[in-house]
């Protein structure tokens, strides 16, 4: 994967900052205006000798795969990912009982070069390099993009560390959701559960004849009326999470029994 951005090897404001305009950002002394992220792009483009900011390739040896369920082995894999993904990545490395000075130290260095530089085209810390980001907008200054890439728990990773791939699936974000609900309702048919009808009150619902099937209107209940509908959707949400857990247990005891195989226990 190669990821095509304008240099920023050579900070042009250290101890100035551009301007916002109205319009943009310019330069605080001459007045001009700092060429936009795809101006850059297309410079970058006119040069043949310049390279990626950034280059990943796969390594020699590739192991992938991947988490289908239901499966006996997708929430052992499940678990396993989400313990790491949890993990502050400054703290991996560190004892938090007895914590190392120089892994420490290490990991201020990192943080503080991780404060300057661009995090994506939104980043704040193009302007540094003299170059305004996309969707720019007054108030905005270098070392201080609100990204939790620049964090320093994070060092680097912004937010999400998995991510849905358009590319990779085709299917867009609504597609797997869609996806996940199948798998679910299969699940709880399979342990003879009928699944909940979660859009029974979905404002796109309509009637045979296509029209709606409700008319929606604001109102403002009364606080006693609104606690109890919200209490009432936790308790109805905590069953169904219940009987989908009962029914995911159901299903690996009977392919286990299908297989020949004794029944291994819960998982720890």
């Amino acid at each position: 994967m190669q990821v095509w951005w304008p240099r920023f090897d050579r900070p042009v404001y250290v101890n100035r900052t551009p301007v916002w305009d109205g319009a943009g950002y310019c330069d605080t002394d001459t007045g001009q205006v700092l060429p936009t992220f795809d101006q850059a792009l297309d410079d970058l483009e006119l040069t043949p000798e310049n390279q990626p900011a950034h280059v990943q390739r796969f390594g020699s040896q590739v192991d992938m795969a991947g988490i289908i369920a239901p499966s006996r082995d997708a929430d052992r894999a499940i678990r396993y990912l989400t313990k790491y993904l949890a993990k502050s990545i400054a703290a991996t490395y560190a004892d938090q009982d007895d914590e190392d000075p120089e892994v420490e130290a290490h990991i201020d260095r990192m943080h503080r070069e991780l404060i300057w530089l661009p995090c994506s085209e939104h980043c704040a810390n193009w302007l540094r390099y003299g170059i305004q980001l996309k969707n720019a907008g007054p108030g905005l200054q270098p070392g201080m993009c609100p990204s939790h890439a620049h964090d320093r728990e994070n060092l680097g990773i912004g937010g999400r560390r998995v991510l849905v791939s358009r590319q990779w699936s085709g299917k867009t974000l609504k597609e797997h959701r869609a996806d996940r609900a199948t798998v679910v309702r299969e699940t709880l048919l399979n342990a003879g559960i009928v699944a909940p009808e979660i859009e029974r009150m979905a404002a796109d619902i309509t009637l045979p004849d296509g029209r709606p099937r409700f008319l929606w209107s604001e109102v403002a209940p009364d606080p006693w009326t609104y606690a109890m509908v919200i209490m009432r959707s936790v308790v109805e949400r905590s069953r169904w999470r219940e009987q989908y857990e009962a029914a995911k247990r159901l299903d690996t005891h009977s392919a286990i029994r299908s297989e020949g195989r004794p029944d291994e226990g819960p998982a720890p």
